[in-house]
Order: structure tokens, then sequence, then C-alpha cells
């Protein structure tokens, strides 16, 4: 799989996601046969990322062609809009914000799943990491009021195989179908109850400052399906493959459980600069670009982003970028230590203190458990649409 092939330990491959994904080394710039541009360099991507370009893919074209009946979700807003709305909710995500509002309860749902794994002595880790994503993430949206128990499996359920494919399609409507269904469940379920208590009683979390903006009770939905995709999912997957690497390698595990948090998070944004849970990113120029490889492009060029080569460009990351190094030094000190695992420009994932936060909160309570180790052989899939990995079924277990 490695393109590192100097010597045996050059040619090391801590990836354990790099098969499943079918990954193989490609040129900077690839057209492929309907016209877009895969970027597999470090540099081209922060050129395309941050130059003149919108979201695309994830049903971008379809959302938009309902702009005329509601908002654009912010995933898909851009320009001064874009800005103003990033602006207003840059306060749930500071750093400052989440260390004083929301680090105990990470550390009271980590006592809460520590605890219960500790009298059951097994449980399932992805299922862990999912309780505890959603109910980070759900104090942060204001999504705290149900009518049912059970939220996080319902999210999970409606954003499975959800249709957003651009193309309508007869095979498209049976899914179409299913997953409204299940989504007017989680907003009959979830998102309705906690409207319904912000309107009476506002709080500091998004859906309160929506409801202060003017926002429709299906726009305020929209927002908390993808909070639900990009604040809950995503950072389950990354909880449970940090966990993996960390569990097989018993001296980084010892060293992460003794470390403070800024070490811990640098290790973790390490396994995430080698394990992306979101892989790949779509763009689309609004503008003419010139890109540094002397390519020039015009409006309404399609861009997919390759997070996992770009993350493992060696000029950007440094020698042997398949390894997972815990004191890896950029060569260049603008590469933030997890390269691009959370995106860059504009769109860079605003939720990357808490995802970091939450996790080495977890995984330093899990890790120091004697005797923990992982059950049988994971089972994940592969989610071609964000180029990522999805873990259906991860089993532990302690003394």
């Amino acid at each position: 799989m490695s393109d590192v092939a100097a010597d045996p330990a050059s040619a090391r491959d801590d990836r354990k996601t790099a098969r499943l994904a079918q990954w193989s080394a490609q040129p900077p710039l690839v057209r492929d046969e309907k016209g877009a541009l895969h970027v597999h360099t470090h540099a081209l991507a922060r050129a395309v990322l941050r130059g003149e370009v919108e979201q695309n893919g994830f049903g971008a074209n379809m959302v938009r062609r309902l702009s005329s009946i509601m908002r654009l979700p912010v995933l898909f807003l851009d320009g001064l809009e874009h800005q103003e709305m990033r602006r207003a909710t840059a306060r749930f995500f500071a750093p400052r914000a989440v260390e004083e509002g929301y680090v105990g309860l990470m550390e009271r749902e980590t006592s809460r799943l520590i605890d219960r794994l500790e009298e059951d002595k097994e449980g399932r880790l992805d299922l862990m990491a999912m309780d505890m994503s959603v109910t980070v993430a759900a104090e942060i949206a204001g999504l705290t009021e149900h009518l049912l128990p059970g939220m996080p499996g319902r999210i999970a359920g409606f954003l499975k195989n959800a249709p957003v494919d651009d193309k309508v399609t007869l095979g498209l409507w049976p899914r179409y179908a299913l997953s409204q269904l299940k989504l007017m469940v989680f907003y009959l379920l979830d998102v309705w109850p906690s409207i319904r208590r912000r309107r009476r009683t506002p709080r500091q979390d998004v859906i309160s400052h929506l409801i202060s903006i003017g926002y429709r009770d299906r726009e305020i939905l929209t927002e908390c399906v993808i909070f639900g995709a990009a604040g809950m999912v995503t950072t389950r997957e990354f909880i449970t493959i940090a966990a993996l690497h960390l569990i097989e390698r018993p001296e980084l595990s010892r060293r992460f459980v003794a470390a403070g948090m800024e070490e811990r998070r640098a290790i973790l944004e390490e396994i995430l600069r080698l394990e992306p849970v979101i892989g790949r990113l779509y763009r689309r120029a609004t503008q003419p670009m010139d890109l540094p490889n002397g390519v020039h492009v015009e409006p309404g060029q399609d861009f997919v982003v390759d997070i996992r080569s770009v993350n493992a460009d060696a000029e950007a990351v440094g020698a042997c970028p398949f390894h997972l190094d815990p004191d890896r030094r950029m060569p260049d000190p603008r590469t933030g230590a997890p390269a691009m695992g959370f995106g860059d420009g504009r769109h860079r994932c605003p939720g990357a203190f808490i995802a970091m936060e939450e996790s080495a909160i977890f995984l330093g309570r899990l890790l120091a458990l004697p005797g923990l180790r992982v059950v049988g052989k994971p089972d994940f899939v592969w989610n071609g649409l964000v180029g990522g990995y999805e873990f259906s079924e991860c089993w532990i277990a302690i003394d």
C-alpha cells in the first residue's frame, strides 16, 4: 500500500483503513471521465479550498434548488451570509466556551460509560463512542428534549444511506421515502420538543440562536441533521479508530494516559491525519482560478479533494507519511498537526476543538482500564460518498 520503500522501517504503513479505501498513490491532479479534477497534494488542496469555490456534492444541487422555499443550510452558504453565521455561532465552539461549558458534561458522560463497561466487563466501543458524541453535540445544538429515549439510534438510522444523489431516478424513491419517514420520526421525537422548549426558555445553544434570527422549524431540522452528521457520527468513527490504534500500541497508550491535554490532542491529531474520517471534499469554482501547478480553470469546474492523499503528502507532512508518529514535526509550521483532517478554508470544521477534547477525555479514562482489549475483528465498511470508514460493530473487554 505504501509508496515509501527506501528501507523496511520507511515501508511501514500504520493506516488501518487504506486497504478498505483501495488507496493508491496518484498524480497531483487527475481529471476523471466527468471532467472533475481530483486533487492529491497539500499545496493544490489548500489553493482550491481557500479559493473562490462553493460547496459541491452531498446533494448540493438538490439543496440549492430548494433555496426559493427555505434558507440554505450553513454547510452550503458562502460569502457574507456564511461569514455572519459562522461568527454568530463561533461562541458555541470556541475553546474557552468548551472548557467552561462542556468539559464537565464530557467528564460525566465518560464516567457513566466507563462505569457501565466496568460492570459488564465488555461492550461495543462504537456504541459507547456514539453515546459520548451525541450527548456532547446535542447539548451544544440544544437537542436535549425527547419524547422517547434513543436519539443516537434515530440519528444513525436516517443518516445511513441517505439519498443525496443529485440525479433523481426510480431507484432513489424508495430510499427517499424511507429516509423521510426516519427524518420525520427524528423531528417529532427530538427536534420539535427541543424547539418548543427553546421558544419558551432560550439558552446558549444553536437552536435558540436559530430561533432568534427567524429560522422556521424545517430549517432548524435541516441544521440538526447536518449537526448530527458532522458533530456526532464523525466523532464516533474517530474515537473508535483512535482507540484501536492506541490499544494496539501499549507504549503509546501509556503515554497518552499519563499526558496532559495538549499532548493528548497532538497524538489524536496525528491519528486523524493518518485516518481522516471525511476523506473526500467536493468544491466547484465560482471564479476563474490559477492553481499552483500552472493549471487554469474556469467557473463551474468541479473539484474532488482527496484528503487521504493530501494528508500523506511528504512535502507537507514530512518523511514516512504513513507512520503514526506522535512527535511529527511539519516542514511548514503553518500546516497543522492533523493536516487537512478537519478540512481547510472557509468551511473548515468549526467543531475541531470539541471533537479532540471529548476524544481525549473519553480515551484517557478508557485506556487506563486494566486488561483493555479488542474482542474479535472490528466490523467497518467504506462510505464512498464521503470517502470515509464507518464502524458497525467493535467489541472491547476488560479484566
